[in-house]
C-alpha cells in the first residue's frame, strides 16, 4: 500500500466502541506507539464494509491509520486483526480482562511507557485465558507490574515503618505508600491506616509468585474488597483523583 506522509500503522488494542452518526464508531483505542487515541471508523456499520467484524472490544489490530496535522483525531484506513482475545474466554476472566482496560482508560500515560504498558496488558490477557480459579490475583499482579512502570511501586516485602522484611504485614499506611508489619503496629496510627485480615497479608506478600498457587488457595470476599481497596487507594493518592472499578462488581 502506497502510504501518504501523514499515514500511521501501529498495534492497537480496542478498549471502546461508541456508535458516531448513521454508520460510524469512534473506537477508543489504547496502541503501542501513540497510547489511548480516539479513530474514526467511517462507515464500518455498513453491511457490507469488510472491516466491521474486526471491531470488537479487546480485538488486537494492526491499524493503518490517517491523521491531519491539526486534528486530534485518526481516522481508521484499514485494519487486520492480530488476535480477538474475548474467543471462548470464561465469563469471570472477560470481567478482569474489562477490568485491566478500566484502569488503563483512568491513567494519564507517559509517552515513554506506551510500549512497556500496552506488552504488558497484552501479556496480562494471555495469561488469564490460561487461567482456571482466582485470577482476581492475576489481575493485582498485574497491577503491582503497572505500578512499577509508571514510577509508583508498592513494596509488599518489606514495612514501611521499620524498613524489615517481613510476610506479618498488620494494615495498608496509605500516606507512605505500603504496609506496616504487626511488630510496629502501635493504636496511634489507627487514624491513618487500614487494617487488613491474615488472609489479606499472605496473598499480598506472595503477589509476585501467586501463580503458582492459585488453584491452592482460597480468597474471601473480604480479602478480594480489602486488596481492591488498598490498590485503588494507592491510584487515588499518587494521581490526586479518584480512581474507581465498577467492573469488577460483576465479578
Amino acid at each position: 500500500m502506497n502510504k501518504s506522509y501523514r499515514d500511521v500503522i501501529t498495534k492497537g488494542l480496542i478498549f471502546k466502541k461508541i456508535p458516531f452518526k448513521e454508520s460510524s464508531l469512534i473506537l477508543e483505542i489504547f496502541s503501542n506507539r501513540f497510547g489511548k487515541i480516539s479513530v474514526i471508523a467511517k462507515g464500518i456499520r455498513k453491511e457490507k464494509n469488510k472491516n466491521i467484524g474486526l471491531i470488537e472490544v479487546l480485538n488486537e489490530l494492526e491499524l493503518v491509520l490517517y491523521k491531519k496535522p491539526e486534528s486530534q483525531w485518526y481516522i481508521l484506513k484499514s485494519a487486520s486483526l492480530i488476535k480477538p482475545h474475548l474467543f471462548n474466554v470464561k465469563f469471570q476472566n472477560n470481567v478482569l480482562m474489562q477490568a485491566g482496560i478500566e484502569i488503563y482508560r483512568q491513567l494519564k500515560i507517559p509517552k515513554e511507557d506506551y510500549i512497556l504498558l500496552y506488552d504488558l496488558i497484552i501479556k496480562y490477557i494471555e495469561y488469564l485465558k490460561k487461567v482456571d480459579s482466582n485470577g482476581i490475583a492475576i489481575f493485582w499482579r498485574f497491577l503491582l507490574k503497572v505500578f512499577i512502570v509508571l514510577g509508583i511501586n508498592i513494596d509488599i516485602k518489606k514495612c514501611v515503618h521499620c524498613n524489615h522484611e517481613k510476610n506479618n504485614f498488620f494494615a495498608y499506611y496509605p500516606h507512605k505508600h505500603g504496609f506496616i508489619c504487626s511488630d510496629c503496629y502501635l493504636p496511634v496510627f489507627d487514624s491513618f491506616i487500614f487494617k487488613i485480615s491474615e488472609e489479606t497479608s499472605e496473598i499480598i506478600s506472595n503477589l509476585n509468585k501467586i501463580g503458582a498457587f492459585l488453584d491452592k488457595i482460597t480468597i474471601s470476599e473480604k480479602t478480594i474488597n480489602q486488596i481492591n481497596n488498598i490498590f485503588l487507594t494507592h491510584l487515588s493518592e499518587q494521581f490526586n483523583k479518584k480512581f474507581y472499578l465498577n467492573t469488577l462488581e460483576m465479578y
